[in-house]
């Protein structure tokens, strides 16, 4: 069966069949019976819908490359008089266009905790490197890519997030089972599995064992099936088809190797050569997906062919949803799936070609001057090119004729065509480059550009729910299937690429989060925008913010060349307050670190609220006394240097521990009296001249 020939008839087809949770999940027999007889429905139901899916992929490509060649020999003949049909493929240049402008709105998620408990915000913390990590080694930008072109071609696409066994690093009970050449046993719920007879079941250390991990897959709508119902969120199951070598599967499954047959008879598109294509050798899988229901609370799963069932379990998931985040370009009310915008605009792209192919044909055509004369009235092997001779009968003396091979009118009439197709498709000249005549300065085209970004604005929701429900998604799945066992080490980006490694608490994921994006800035989207913005923000206010925070903001480059000592000694301050209050432990400082930018960074932790109430007070006491090591630190450095002491003067709420040391030196006792001064407090210092002002000592009141 074709998935895409034509069945003779509009009427959709009737599915006469129980609810799922109808009948007994136990059987598989009833179970492949009742799976068999949805998926045959929903295929003949999806025909014309799939038709035009394919359209789209054709015109996306360019209509030339699907002309169909019925006779290789005469594909291969050249005709001189023939003109192929000529393509001026703008709907692929708008559709590339405006994915690339969604690209521009970075994946950044920001995991929030549903309370204030300081625990439950570090974890939160961890599991937004988690999401970092999974995004970074899955390219999650390959994949944003492929969501919007789907969606914008088909009129939706799917994502769905499941587990991946195969994938990750080996299981760390593998690699010491495997090194000690000893038997691995088959566990289920921390228990040994047995067989019929009592033996422990043993796994074969020729097949490697691996911890697993999130997998992405994007799949075409033609792949997806789902419950007809007016609404995505009424929708209780759905089909899931793939191909499977059949040898595969029989390594896969032993057990049912007998039953696995391939499937013959079956032809499927090809989205490469743009033609149905029969299987060889492979296996069509269907896998179904049961969401948790009223009346099915666990949902369920089952893989299946048409001849057997693979496997049976409830849904592996405990969202409780259907394992797929959906994009969809246009959504028609009381419309399940999405409706690509091609529809619309495939019509003025066809009409479009088709007078691109007239104008080409008439340039071919009188591009050159003709010869008009009777038959036999000169040689023609004198006139040099036999193409330019009309010959005929009668009286009429030879002449030469010069024609104008386009009128003006058919161009302009073709920009209009495109002028239109850009309109409706939400595309302007602005973003394809080509800005309306007349119109040079900066801040109009910044204007239109906006323009068209408020046009595309629902888009944007659309792509921005997506990123949260991915993110949502991807925390779950991994809560149900990290082990604290494993020995995971996750790989955390930090900023400007810099690597680090720590250690991951699979416990994190069972707690629940409120994921959100994170807000973009108020500069412009474009980087020369951005540049300029900052370049005046810096001419009007150079003292706003500091050296290397323009740099930051500028983004000049990924390179150490850009990190000055300052910037690498916040980092590592900030660094230090996430652990002591986390309560990792964390070295004391060294008489070489840059102690004045330490300080302020500490200074800024203990400034929070959530520092006095929410934070543990063994954590609190941790901070506290590093940045008193500091202020001591700082004591001592000041005493033999003149020009730290001027700066330790400019800091207005030095010292925080005043009575934490005793100053030795006059100007390191004017330094501690200036900090005392700023802060308004009485000033205890000895201050040179002053000799009746005593310093009160440790301890003392």
């Amino acid at each position: 069966m074709d998935l895409f020939e034509d069945i003779g008839s509009d009427k959709p087809e009737k599915l006469n069949v129980k609810p799922f949770h109808a009948i007994d999940k136990e059987d598989p027999k009833k179970v492949l019976k009742w799976c068999n007889k949805v998926v045959n429905t929903l295929e003949k139901q999806a025909v014309t819908r799939n038709a035009k899916t394919r359209k789209n992929m054709e015109t996306y490509r360019g209509s030339a490359t699907s002309a169909k060649r019925a006779d290789v020999r005469r594909a291969e003949k050249q005709f001189l008089s023939k003109i192929n049909k000529f393509i001026v493929n703008h709907l692929h240049d708008m559709t590339e266009t405006r994915i690339s402008q969604l690209c521009r709105l970075k994946p950044a998620v920001n995991v929030l905790p549903t309370n204030d408990e300081y625990e439950d915000r570090n974890a939160a913390m961890a599991v937004k490197y988690l999401i970092d990590h999974l995004w970074y080694t899955n390219n999650i930008e390959e994949l944003r890519q492929k969501m919007l072109r789907n969606a914008f071609i088909f009129g939706e696409a799917y994502c769905f997030v499941t587990w991946n066994k195969d994938v990750g690093d080996l299981h760390p009970e593998y690699v010491k089972a495997r090194d000690k050449g000893m038997d691995l046993q088959m566990m289920q719920q921390g228990s040994p599995m047995v067989d019929e007879e009592g033996n422990p079941e043993q796994i074969s250390m020729d097949m490697p064992i691996r911890v697993g991990d999130v997998s992405y897959d994007v799949e075409v709508p033609w792949r997806v099936l789902l419950q007809r119902r007016k609404d995505i969120q009424d929708v209780e199951y759905c089909f899931r088809v793939g191909v499977e070598a059949t040898e595969t599967l029989k390594k896969e499954y032993p057990e049912q190797a007998d039953k696995l047959k391939e499937t013959t008879g079956v032809k499927l598109y090809d989205t490469q050569e743009l033609t149905d294509k029969l299987l060889e050798e492979e296996t069509i899988v269907y896998e179904f997906y049961h969401k948790h229901t009223k009346f099915c609370n666990d949902g369920y799963y089952v893989k299946f062919t048409k001849d057997v069932v693979l496997e049976m379990s409830y849904l592996p998931f405990s969202h409780g949803k259907l394992p797929f985040i959906r994009l969809t370009d246009m959504d028609v009310p009381e419309e399940l799936n999405g409706v690509s915008t091609y529809e619309m605009v495939r019509p003025i792209q066809s009409m479009h070609d088709n007078l691109s192919t007239l104008l080409a044909k008439n340039i071919y055509m009188m591009g050159h001057a003709k010869w008009v004369m009777p038959r036999g009235a000169c040689k023609i092997e004198s006139l040099g090119n036999d193409n330019t001779i009309v010959q005929y009968q009668g009286p009429v003396p030879p002449q030469m004729l010069q024609t104008m091979p386009n009128p003006p009118e058919a161009y302009n009439f073709r920009n209009q065509l495109r002028d239109e197709m850009g309109q409706i498709y939400g595309i302007q000249g602005v973003s394809r480059g080509q800005p309306p005549k007349g119109v040079t300065a900066a801040v109009a085209l910044q204007f239109l550009n906006e323009q068209e970004q408020e046009r595309n604005s629902t888009t944007v929701i659309k792509h921005n729910e997506m990123i949260k429900d991915l993110a949502k998604m991807t925390i779950s799945v991994a809560g149900d299937y990290y082990d604290p066992d494993d020995g995971r080490m996750v790989r955390v980006v930090g900023k400007k690429n810099k690597f680090a490694i720590r250690h991951f608490d699979s416990a994190n994921l069972s707690k629940h989060y409120d994921v959100r994006l994170e807000l973009g800035t108020g500069l412009p989207e474009s980087k020369a925008g951005k540049v300029q913005r900052i370049v005046e923000v810096m001419q009007m206010k150079p003292d706003l913010l500091s050296n290397e925070r323009w740099v930051d903001l500028l983004d000049l480059g990924n390179t150490d060349k850009m990190n000055s000592l300052i910037t690498v000694a916040v980092r590592a301050a900030e660094s230090e307050n996430e652990d002591i209050l986390a309560g990792r432990p964390v070295a004391d400082p060294e008489e070489f670190e840059d102690h004045i930018n330490h300080w302020k960074c500490h200074l800024k932790a203990i400034q929070e609220r959530t520092f006095k109430e929410d934070s543990p007070l063994k954590n609190r006491q941790e901070l506290l006394d590093h940045l008193a090591v500091h202020e001591y630190l700082m004591v001592e450095k000041a005493k033999t240097s003149p020009l730290f002491q001027a700066k330790l003067a400019e800091l207005t709420m030095f010292p925080i521990f005043p009575t934490g040391f005793v100053p030795e030196s006059a100007l390191q006792q004017q330094v501690v009296a200036q900090g005392q001064a700023n802060q308004g407090q009485e000033v205890t210092a000895k201050i040179p001249g002053e000799e009746n002002n005593e310093i009160p000592q440790q301890g003392e009141e």
